[in-house]
């Protein structure tokens, strides 16, 4: 097979793919195996990881507990903990 015959053989493969997962799985592994062969990664080359975007309910659940320990503190309750001083965040700055 010529190198435009393997390359189209890659591509129907990769396109033959459905999960999102197994895609980024094989996405990783060809950078991989790229930087192995020309001993530098890419400009866009980014290492795989297990991120998995937050769903709907996720991000609601986080936000509701956010905004009730905003009131919980402003009814006195002791929840400073869960708070940064904006003095200290500014030093660090």
């Amino acid at each position: 097979m010529t190198a435009i015959e393997l390359k189209m053989s890659l591509l129907q493969e990769v396109m033959s793919l459905e999960d999102e997962q197994l895609i980024k799985k094989a996405l990783d592994s060809v950078r991989r195996m790229k930087m192995a062969a020309f001993g530098k990664a890419t400009p866009v080359e980014k290492p795989a990881d297990d991120y998995a975007e937050p769903t709907k309910e996720e991000i609601l659940a986080g936000l509701r507990n956010a905004l009730q320990d905003v009131k919980d503190l402003r009814e006195g309750k002791d929840v400073r903990h869960k708070f940064r001083d904006l003095s200290e965040l500014l030093n660090e700055v």
